[in-house]
């Protein structure tokens, strides 16, 4: 967003600041480091890490390590996991094929956008594929908005079977839910 109002381009910093300090994805989450694999520096080395059994593995660029209790600590875990040279030869990966396994690619990967949008596949999965489908969309996601999810669904255009009810656990209302041409089952949490 570009806005040209003083005032609103105010209060939009004023947002991100704020929105800055939460987890995004699930924002009752602790703020934690995003266990990522950021670029490279060419002179760097290497780092070494136990493998177990007494061996050492040289690893590349290992991500910061966030606090063993966020959320993200298992994706930290996953990049010496990936690296490993006991799950390279069970997954049966050729040996210099890959020389480093990273969780994102921070848009490196070197492949054409040729798809401008997946709705009519989704549409043709659902209405001719005879799948039925579970649509999860927490109110705790900053990221992916429920909103954004129902705009998706509105988009596939098929009817609304069963308008909006709540669900519930233990007596208390979880959440909501509405059912889509009988295919799709839009599920929030609260």
């Amino acid at each position: 967003m570009f806005p040209t109002n003083d005032l609103c381009a105010q209060a939009l910093d004023d947002f991100n600041h704020l929105l800055s300090e939460v987890q995004q994805a699930q924002i009752l989450l602790d703020t934690c480091v995003f266990a990522s694999t950021p670029a490279r520096p060419e002179a760097d080395s290497g780092t070494e890490y136990s493998g177990g059994a007494g061996r050492r593995i040289l690893v590349g660029n290992p991500p910061p390590r966030p606090p063993f209790g966020c959320v993200t600590y298992g994706y930290y875990l996953s990049y010496f996991w990936a690296n490993a040279e006991v799950t390279r030869n069970a997954l049966g990966i050729k040996e210099g094929s890959v020389e480093e396994w990273v969780r994102c690619h921070n848009g490196d990967l070197p492949y054409t956008i040729d798809l401008r949008s997946s709705i009519e596949y989704h549409r043709n999965v659902t209405a001719n594929g005879g799948y039925r489908a579970l649509v999860y969309s927490g109110d705790h996601d900053a990221l992916v908005p429920h909103l954004g999810t129902q705009a998706w669904i509105r988009s596939l255009g098929f009817p609304v079977a069963h308008h909006w009810r709540a669900w519930h656990l233990h007596g208390q209302s979880a959440g909501y839910h509405t059912i889509v041409a009988s295919l799709l089952l839009l599920l929030t949490s609260r």
